[in-house]
């Protein structure tokens, strides 16, 4: 019974492919009877055009086609649009569908503007995943369906590179013929998969050819092609590539002999008979023009016809040449089986083109449907797959350990601040030098003096440079840990052979440089092999791979499943909170599965529109403080044994035994349930009818007044000893007997816990926090008195304080309890930008892991961000999403594992493992005044958040959950279905 099935089953197959073959057949022969001999004869060209031509120009491609009815035409520049009215009107005119032909090599962008390029050959020969490769040639099909192209003169075959010029070079997949075949198998796999035809270029190049004559003058000619060329065009072949390109071969001859007979020899009887070659040949006829010189109009067209040539491109004179190969037909019996030949060739490749029935372009969406998200995310899977490893004999590369080091770049031939430097500056702090029009090495010696680390990037423009140069970077390099990444000519790798660690990554365009960045420490594995030899040291198919350190990646929102279209709502809401005068400006950041995949600076650092926000802007993050830094503090202490979170506080302070206080527990303080007043404002003690009162206040810095707490403005050394005492006798909540304290939020016990670190820890908690957790993450950034390291043109200000400090507070916390602890307290005063408070939130998410090291244990980060109490949505010092609260912190989406904190200045940052994200949203909303609630009452961060969530589930993986979500005139949610 399954014998029978299986040969049923089989016979059906087999019809089916037959019945295939046999409709293409007649259909060839269909056409092919319908055509007279002139348009036979205009079946076999193809014209140049260019949608940049004028009106002049434009009528006469037009007329041509009406005329003679060419076979094809060939795109060399353009816009999509304007492309798009050009193939429609051509095709109208023609009677029979023209193949219309691209070179696109590395995508469509390569000819036509505002199309997305990929990168170059050499970049795709450094890939190992074929794959990817094969993605490229099916991604690019897709993108010439769009826009009514049929044919891709691509990939080039040619791996005799080394007398090519940078940048030149770049657009050839290796030196090495394995290479150089499997990469085009993958490519031209992919554009036929797509439905699209394949052209290989520059297979046989600079082939040598023997001629003698014999006394009765037959020409005897013996062609040495290279066995590895025969080798990789056979395979070519027998994956059925649609055609060869013939314009790029050159002969080196033993006499005079014509180039034109040679070629001749070459099309028929080498290719088509000694190869068996079935498919396509193209002729360019400027290039043949210069093989055989001046001729009769329209001979060296019939010549390229004899020669073996199916498809012949542009043309000297079209009508010359369709009127002379017609005369000629009818004399020649020969002449009328090689055109007959070439026409069903021709044919039978339109067929597989699709081109059996008329095709137009549709014009809707057109850059949408072209840089689609998903061809933006393979071109980040190319570039990230490419960047090579050369030498890493110090496992130097990824860069693990960040502390107690300093880092340096010096940019080659580019400018210090450059796509190059900005990422390295997303892992650590950088000092950023450049050497590009003057070479000056004594100040540059001394400008990195004091690096530990120095990182150089080698641009195109440094080729002139780098005799001079190299020997001070290998002088360098034997006193400093030097990494070389270089952007430029490969041929160049010459000069950094005995260079410890040396990256490649062929250019300074794109992706690269920012991928490089990524692949030093740890945020992305070196995948890349060379595709040439350069040297005995760099030699074809070395690459080091190297492994990731659970740091940040960068990259695209499709990469980890979120819809990019749905992110572009952030935008407005943003810029909604900006025009309502919620907040001068803000910044957005998105990091799902590792990966920052979104971030957006949005207005100004005031409303002067002056500075606007960028992603190095640092923000009073406020109440943000007790998570990001007392409450790390907290959770190291509890992990060492050095606290029990169900102790009283008093145990380890005893001189709370005897005030109101003796009771607290630490977990109570941490869940705010320990009775504690919300807020106490402190500062009204130091003042005296609105004057500060001299005793605790100078505007001078000195001795008797250390701690800053505004500009000019500094407290008495014995602050916080006061401050302290009046915490311990502040008042606390009124309940009755015999009851837990309910829920209220209070700043009050942070005060206590930093207290209790910094005496436990023995060390002030901002050095503590900064050795053991800031520094090795990274997170350089985070911290407190900010303008100790940072020009105040990056912070933004906060309150115009009108009350108590009577100025704008720039860099300085906008907490009044906080500063008057000189700026640093367990409840305010931390500053940061987005990118750092994530690399925090991301190490939470990683159970305590982050850039190979382990913060904490994983019980440890569960126990404290895990809800404590029904009552209450808190965790141990996080905040939670709330179940059905429209007015929560959070978006009603955020699942219940999320936790995170907002803080009064307008930001905050929330993380939930379930979807593995981590939001962060900065502002200064109450900038110049903090009574401005219009953050709050328009719901912006939930609103923001929201948005992420229906990135995530318009993408598909939850395609169950429908998202409707409707909102009042003020910004409040008040349905969602």
């Amino acid at each position: 019974m399954l014998k029978k099935v299986f040969f049923g089953t089989l016979f059906i197959f087999i019809q089916f492919a037959l019945t295939g073959q046999d409709l293409k057949k007649r259909w060839v022969d269909s056409v092919f009877q319908t055509l007279n001999v002139q348009e036979k004869v205009g079946q076999l060209f193809m014209i140049s055009t260019s949608t940049y031509l004028n009106e002049d120009q434009n009528d006469r491609i037009t007329e041509l086609v009406k005329d003679y009815h060419p076979g094809g035409i060939l795109i060399t520049q353009g816009g999509p649009r304007s492309h798009a009215y050009l193939i429609n009107k051509l095709q109208k005119f023609s009677p029979l569908p023209m193949l219309v032909g691209i070179r696109a090599g590395s995508g469509l962008g390569q000819v036509l503007d505002s199309v997305l390029s990929f990168q170059k050959p050499m970049l795709v020969g450094a890939i190992q995943n074929d794959r990817l490769i094969l993605d490229l040639g099916e991604e690019l099909a897709r993108e010439m369906h769009v826009l009514g192209i049929h044919l891709n003169f691509a990939p080039n075959d040619d791996f005799e590179i080394h007398q090519q010029p940078y940048p030149n070079s770049l657009n050839y997949y290796s030196d090495n013929s394995t290479r150089v075949m499997n990469k085009s198998l993958a490519f031209i796999n992919g554009l036929q998969q797509g439905g699209v035809l394949a052209c290989a270029r520059h297979i046989f190049h600079n082939e040598k050819i023997a001629t003698s004559k014999t006394q009765d003058t037959s020409l005897y000619i013996n062609l040495n092609i290279d066995t590895l060329k025969v080798a990789v065009f056979n395979q070519l072949s027998k994956a059925g590539i649609d055609g060869i390109l013939t314009s790029n071969l050159h002969f080196l001859k033993s006499d005079r002999e014509s180039d034109s007979k040679v070629l001749e020899l070459f099309v028929s009887d080498m290719l088509k008979t000694k190869l068996n070659y079935k498919g396509l040949v193209f002729g360019e006829i400027p290039h043949l023009q210069k093989l055989v010189g001046d001729q009769p109009d329209g001979e060296i067209e019939k010549l390229a016809l004899e020669m073996g040539h199916d498809i012949l491109i542009d043309p000297e004179d079209l009508g010359d040449a369709v009127k002379r190969i017609t005369r000629a037909w009818r004399k020649d019996k020969a002449l009328q089986i090689r055109l007959d030949d070439a026409v069903r060739k021709i044919l039978t490749a339109k067929y597989n083109a699709g081109l059996s029935v008329p095709q137009f372009v549709n014009t809707d969406n057109l850059s949408s449907r072209l840089n689609s998200a998903a061809a933006k995310t393979l071109k980040h899977k190319l570039s990230e797959a490419a960047v090579t490893v050369l030498n890493n004999t110090k496992n130097s590369v990824p860069i693990a350990l960040l502390e107690e080091k300093k880092f340096a770049s010096v940019s080659i031939g580019k400018e210090s601040t450059n796509e190059f430097t900005r990422y390295l500056s997303k892992y650590a702090s950088f000092n950023h030098e450049a050497l590009r029009l003057e070479i000056d090495t004594v100040a540059l010696k001394k400008n990195l003096a004091n690096a530990d680390v120095i990182v150089i990037g080698v641009f195109p423009l440094a080729s002139s440079m780098l005799k001079q140069v190299a020997p001070f970077i290998k002088k360098l390099a034997s006193k400093k840990e030097v990494i070389i990444c270089h952007f430029g000519n490969p041929q160049e790798l010459i000069f950094w052979e005995a260079m410890p660690t040396v990256l490649m990554g062929f250019t300074d365009e794109d992706l690269i440089p920012k991928i490089t960045a990524q692949i030093l420490f740890g945020g992305l594995p070196a995948q890349g092999v060379l595709p040439i030899t350069i040297s005995n040291k760099f030699k074809e198919g070395q690459g080091i791979t190297t492994i990731g350190l659970n740091r940040f990646s960068y990259g695209l929102p499709e990469e980890v499943g979120l819809d990019s279209k749905t992110l572009e709502q952030i935008e407005s809401i943003a810029r909604e909170a900006i025009d309502s005068g919620a907040t001068p400006g803000s910044h957005v950041l998105i990091a799902k599965d590792g990966k920052v995949i979104f971030e957006q600076s949005s207005g100004w650092l005031t409303y002067e529109n002056k500075i606007p926000v960028t992603e190095n802007t640092l923000y009073d993050l406020a109440s943000v403080t007790k998570v990001s830094a007392t409450l790390q503090t907290v959770m190291f202490m509890y992990e060492r044994g050095l606290i029990d979170v169900n102790k009283k506080v008093s145990v380890y302070l005893p001189e709370l035994k005897d005030s109101n206080k003796k009771d607290f527990t630490i977990k109570d303080i941490l869940t705010h349930q320990a009775g504690l007043w919300p807020f106490l404002p402190f500062w009204a003690e130091t003042v005296k009818k609105g004057t500060l009162l001299p005793e605790y206040y100078s505007t001078k810095k000195s001795p008797e007044y250390p701690f800053p707490v505004a500009e000019e403005l500094f407290a008495s050394k014995a602050m916080k000893d006061s401050l302290w005492h009046w915490i311990i006798k502040a008042k606390i909540r009124e309940k009755p007997p015999r009851t837990v304290y309910d829920y209220r939020y209070s700043d009050m016990g942070f005060y206590i816990l930093q207290h209790l670190a910094e005496k436990l820890l023995n060390q002030p908690m901002e050095d503590f926090l900064e050795q053991n957790l800031y520094e090795p993450l990274g997170a350089y950034t985070l911290g407190y008195l900010p303008l100790q390291k940072f020009p105040a043109t990056l912070i933004a200000p906060t309150e115009d304080d009108k009350l108590f400090r009577k100025k704008l507070l720039t860099g300085y916390v906008h907490d009044q309890g906080a500063a008057m602890h000189g700026n640093i307290a367990g409840h305010a005063g931390l500053f940061g930008d987005a990118n750092d408070l994530a690399k925090l939130g991301q190490m939470l998410l990683q159970k305590g892991s982050y850039g190979g090291q382990q913060f904490y244990k994983p019980e440890t980060v569960e126990l404290f961000t895990n809800k404590q109490f029904k009552t209450s949505r808190r965790g141990l010092g996080w905040d939670k999403p709330t179940v059905s609260d429209w007015a929560g912190p959070t978006t009603l989406f955020a699942s219940a594992k999320t936790f995170g904190h907002t803080g009064f200045t307008g930001t905050c940052i929330w993380v939930d493992p379930q979807f593995n994200l981590v939001f962060v949203y900065l502002s200064n909303r109450v900038y110049p005044d903090m009574t401005n609630n219009k953050l709050l009452s328009g719901n912006i961060r939930p609103r923001i958040q929201e948005v992420i969530y229906k990135a995530l589930f318009n993408y598909g993986q939850f395609n169950s959950i429908q998202l409707t979500t409707e909102y009042t005139e003020d910004g409040q949610r008040t349905q969602q279905k």
